[in-house]
């Protein structure tokens, strides 16, 4: 998860994907924007392409409002589900 508000959290997205996937192999994983609620947005939904490259599921969320809150959860319930 990171911040659309803070672009160096955007920044540290490959650093703590490659450290996930070198202690756990093979889990679903699913990438955030956080903060989609708040109006001085730094990262535009365009701009984050991370989930692209590493074939996950992307979400833009609002812990605070709970907008798409259930959506990470519900995609790697029905992943580990299969």
């Amino acid at each position: 998860m990171f911040d659309v508000t803070a672009r160096l959290t955007y920044k540290n997205v490959p650093t703590w994907h490659r450290d996930l996937c070198r202690v756990c192999e093979n889990i679903p994983i699913v990438l955030c924007g956080n903060k989609v609620d708040v109006k001085n947005r730094q990262m535009k939904a365009q701009e984050v392409t991370f989930h692209r490259k590493k074939n996950l599921q992307y979400y833009e969320i609002s812990a605070k409002s709970n907008y798409n809150f259930e959506k990470p959860f519900l995609y790697l319930a029905r992943k580990l589900a299969g």
